[in-house]
C-alpha cells in the first residue's frame, strides 16, 4: 500500500496595512451603504486592510524568511487616502482605493517585493492596486458617494489568513516605517 504523505502545517499569507480605528469605522460604514446597494458579502471591519504583497500559502517553517525578509524593508511613514468606490465585475469585489497612490506606499511595496525576490520567496506577481475591498460577489451598479477616508500609515504587517476563514486573520508580525525612511521591526 502506497504510503500516505504526511501533512505539512502551512498558512496562508500576505503583506499589509490595517486602517486605524476611525478609518476602519468609516470604511466599515461605507462598506454597510454599498451592501444596501450592491448586495453581496460585506467584509468584516476588523479585517479590513490594504494588501502590500500577497503571497499565498507557504509551510509554517518559511514564516521565519519572510519575517527576516521584511525586516530588512525600510519605508516612512505617510498618510494614506481612499477617495474612490469602484467594482471589478469580472469578480464582483467592491472596493475603495487611492486616485492618485501616494510615492511612500508605492515605494513601500517596491521594495518589500523586492526583498521578497531578493530571498527566493514566493510571490504574486500581478501589479499592486492600492484598493481595500469592502465587498465580495457584488453587483456593480449604484456605488455610493463618500468623502475621502483617511489614516496614517506607521507600520506594515504579515497577516495570516485564519483556518476558518470568514475574513479573520491573526498578525504574525509587524513593522514601524520611520519618519526618515528607517524602518523598525519587530515580531509578534
Amino acid at each position: 500500500a502506497p504510503m500516505a504523505a504526511e501533512r505539512v502545517a502551512r498558512r496562508r499569507v500576505f503583506f499589509a496595512v490595517w486602517p486605524d480605528a476611525a478609518a476602519a469605522r468609516r470604511l466599515d460604514d461605507l462598506g454597510r451603504e454599498a451592501h444596501a446597494r450592491c448586495g453581496g458579502r460585506r467584509m468584516r471591519r476588523d479585517g479590513l486592510h490594504m494588501t502590500l504583497a500577497f503571497i499565498g500559502e507557504v509551510p509554517v517553517e518559511r514564516l521565519d524568511e519572510l519575517c527576516a525578509a521584511a525586516a530588512g524593508v525600510a519605508g516612512e511613514a505617510f498618510r494614506l487616502e481612499l477617495d474612490r468606490i469602484a467594482c471589478w465585475r469580472h469578480n464582483r469585489i467592491v472596493w475603495a482605493g487611492c486616485a492618485q497612490a501616494p510615492l511612500p506606499l508605492l515605494t513601500l511595496v517596491g521594495r518589500l517585493r523586492a526583498r521578497l525576490a531578493a530571498a527566493g520567496l514566493p510571490l504574486d506577481e500581478r501589479d499592486f492596486a492600492a484598493h481595500l475591498t469592502l465587498l465580495r460577489d457584488a453587483r456593480c451598479e449604484d456605488l455610493p458617494a463618500f468623502d475621502p477616508i483617511a489614516w496614517p500609515v506607521g507600520e506594515f504587517v504579515l497577516a495570516a489568513s485564519r483556518p476558518e476563514g470568514g475574513g479573520n486573520y491573526d498578525v504574525i508580525g509587524r513593522w514601524a516605517l520611520g519618519a526618515r525612511g528607517q524602518g523598525l521591526g519587530a515580531r509578534g
